[in-house]
């Protein structure tokens, strides 16, 4: 009998070890005695008093990636004081209306990667000095008309990696978030958005539409309240056309211009003509075959221009006249040879090159010769991988002559292709 009681007795003892394992362990960062960091216990955590709760100096907590799978009421109380928490890499689904209500000094709240699909409205109410709220990589499907209207301090929202549907988000959903500088809603389909959706943002400094569905730069996007943009990301989508010479007249102020991975085939000339402040175009990994004659002319402030990947078999030095180009890609296109003395009349024009990118274009040898002398001559950087003539990197002629005629081109690439397929 007594060794059968002693069984249970331990038995008892480990089932309550185990239970007490499961919490979080959480203490004060060494830094500062106000900042909670937890580290996750053995087992999925239904967030309650007690854990976090009843300090008023805590100003920050963090419970990144603790097996919360739900949050109690009160699991927030007595911190009167906390400005910065983290939720993120948790199994949350669902907010209870007015977990969140006992703390209203709160400026950061990160709830991403956790699986949550929306909010009941007011949720965020007591939140009057929220300044960034990260929402990214849940499954979000709607966000209610006056989730934000409380949140008057509001700067960052990321939203990207849910399951939003640009045309479903109510045009009203940002009306009193005018102070919003940073906006994310990278990898959600904003196609068919209503051309309003921004209307009401008054300091946007940055938009990230990549991988959104787009067919074509959105409405919503170039208006003129939007002037204040600094950094316009539109990379990995469908857009095949920049056909309007007006498309980015309002974004004045506008320094990168992402327009990476998509499928653009025609840049109507002089469309970047307007932003004066621009220093970054990425066109790369598009399907250009051609750049218009003056499409990067007299851009005071462009510095960098990624053309690579692209389809392009020749580009004209008069297409930057005017502008302080010093980093330029042209690598994998279809060039066979660039005009002669290309960084010479580059510099002539207004630029001032340091880093020029090259490779893997089926080059003629004569023309791939005359720009190595140029760039070793200026002391351009340049992408030599490849050029220590045991690779294959161009086609010899005959008469060993740089051959810059457009009709010639053609013969060139298909033999440089045909000596790639032999390797």
């Amino acid at each position: 009998m007594l060794c059968l009681i002693l069984f249970c007795l331990l038995t008892s003892l480990t089932a309550e070890l185990l239970v007490v394992a499961a919490k979080p362990s959480c203490q004060a960062s060494a830094d500062n005695p106000r900042d909670i960091v937890c580290t996750p216990g053995t087992s999925d955590y239904l967030l309650e008093r007690g854990l976090v709760s009843d300090n008023n100096r805590t100003t920050r907590i963090t419970l990144r990636a603790c097996r919360i799978t739900d949050v109690d009421f009160g699991s927030f109380s007595g911190l009167p004081a906390l400005e910065y928490l983290d939720l993120s890499q948790n199994k949350i689904v669902y907010l209870k209306l007015g977990v969140l209500d006992e703390f209203t000094q709160l400026k950061f709240f990160n709830l991403s990667h956790n699986q949550l699909t929306g909010f009941p409205l007011g949720i965020f109410d007591q939140k009057p000095n929220m300044e960034v709220l990260d929402l990214k990589g849940n499954k979000i499907t709607e966000l209610e008309l006056g989730i934000f209207d409380l949140m008057k301090k509001l700067r960052h929202v990321d939203v990207s990696s849910n399951a939003l549907l640009g045309k479903e988000i109510n045009s009203y959903i940002f009306d009193q978030s005018t102070k919003i500088k940073i906006m994310d809603f990278s990898r959600n389909d904003m196609s068919d958005s209503k051309s309003i959706l921004l209307d009401a943002f008054e300091m946007l400094e940055f938009l990230n539409l990549d991988r959104c569905l787009l067919t074509e730069v959105p409405v919503f996007a170039t208006k003129p309240n939007l002037k204040t943009m600094k950094h316009l990301i539109l990379s990995t989508n469908k857009i095949t056309r920049l056909d309007d010479r007006a498309l980015f007249i309002n974004l004045e102020n506008l320094e990168i211009l992402n327009l990476v991975d998509n499928a653009i085939e025609h840049i109507a000339d002089k469309v970047f003509m307007s932003l004066k402040k621009l220093k970054s175009v990425l066109l790369r990994g598009n399907k250009l075959t051609q750049i218009p004659g003056s499409l990067f002319q007299h851009l005071p402030k462009l510095i960098s221009v990624d053309l690579s990947h692209n389809l392009i078999e020749f580009v004209p030095v008069n297409a930057f006249r005017g502008s302080p180009v010093k980093n330029l890609n042209l690598s994998v296109n279809r060039f066979t040879y660039l005009t002669d003395n290309f960084c010479l009349e580059l510099r002539n024009s207004g630029g001032g090159m340091t880093k020029f990118y090259f490779n893997q274009n089926p080059w003629q040898c004569a023309c791939l010769r005359d720009i190595l002398d140029e760039v070793k001559k200026f002391g351009i950087k340049y992408n030599g991988v490849g050029y220590d003539g045991r690779t294959p990197v161009c086609v010899i002629s005959n008469d060993f002559n740089c051959r810059r005629q457009p009709d010639a081109n053609a013969n060139f690439v298909d033999l440089y292709y045909e000596l790639i397929r032999k390797e």
